[in-house]
């Protein structure tokens, strides 16, 4: 087998790997990558399998049905990690929403003024937390001034206490820690807002 160099930015390798569970191996090849890939969404299709009831080629057969919501269904997701993107696509898709997605502040800010969102799911670390909170910050400003009743889900790699305590201090209404299960956790924390 013939390995490749790939000039992968170091942060978002551990991002990657951290999603896996594993550490970021030393020789990098394009199949170890795809193997993962599959793993990854081996595992994510397991918990929206648990999450509704059956397993995943049920699921894959049967049309779902969404659940009936209480507010509006427009999601902002502002993540720059293509994996977690298509994982949280595929959580609010499977719960009835409709997702708008970007990759950096502004692009957010800019979708944001033209567009109503009802919920924004934003990664902290876009590229880092300063930015992430200069983020938050906006966003509330932006929604208040346009009258918008708005919940703001934070979430980030990063397992620091005190940035989820400065995440909600400043305004989130939750903070998603991308540890282990954490798209079943996302699941139950929005549908508890649906719900409300």
């Amino acid at each position: 087998m013939r390995i490749v160099n790939l000039d992968l930015d170091e942060d978002f390798l551990k991002r990657f790997f951290d999603l896996t569970g594993d550490k970021v191996p030393e020789t990098i090849t394009i199949v170890s990558l795809k193997k993962q890939v599959l793993n990854i969404r081996e595992r994510f299709r397991t918990i929206l399998a648990d999450s509704s009831g059956g397993s995943s080629q049920d699921n894959e057969e049967q049309e779902e049905q969404p659940l009936s919501m209480s507010r509006g269904n427009n999601v902002l997701l502002v993540d720059n990690l293509g994996v977690v993107t298509y994982q949280v696509q595929m959580i609010m898709s499977k719960l009835g929403f409709q997702i708008t997605t970007t990759k950096d502040v502004y692009g957010a800010l800019s979708l944001f003024e033209d567009k109503d969102f009802d919920f924004v799911i934003m990664d902290l670390l876009i590229p880092t937390e300063r930015e992430g909170f200069i983020l938050l910050g906006e966003l509330q400003r932006i929604a208040k001034r346009k009258g918008t009743k708005l919940v703001i889900g934070v979430m980030s790699v990063a397992g620091k206490k005190e940035l989820k305590n400065e995440a909600l201090e400043k305004g989130a209404d939750f903070y998603l820690e991308k540890s282990h299960n954490w798209q079943q956790k996302l699941t139950e924390i929005v549908k508890d807002y649906i719900t409300e």
